[in-house]
């Protein structure tokens, strides 16, 4: 494990549970808080993607 971490809960839907976890298997991630941390790190490094992804209003679970 490179670099200090620290901890925090998460909640997260069932679909999103299931998206890390395939993610970590396709690409034989060790754990799912790896998977979190590439996307983390992924937009740390790609500030330009920031509007596109948290502008945009997605409601997946509106009724």
């Amino acid at each position: 494990m490179a670099g200090v971490k620290e901890s925090f809960e998460i909640d997260l839907n069932p679909d999103h549970m299931a998206l890390v976890r395939n993610i970590a298997e396709k690409y034989d991630i060790a754990d799912e808080g790896k998977v979190l941390r590439i996307i983390m790190d992924y937009m740390t490094v790609n500030p330009g993607l920031h509007d596109d992804v948290f502008t945009e209003v997605r409601c997946l679970r509106c009724e």
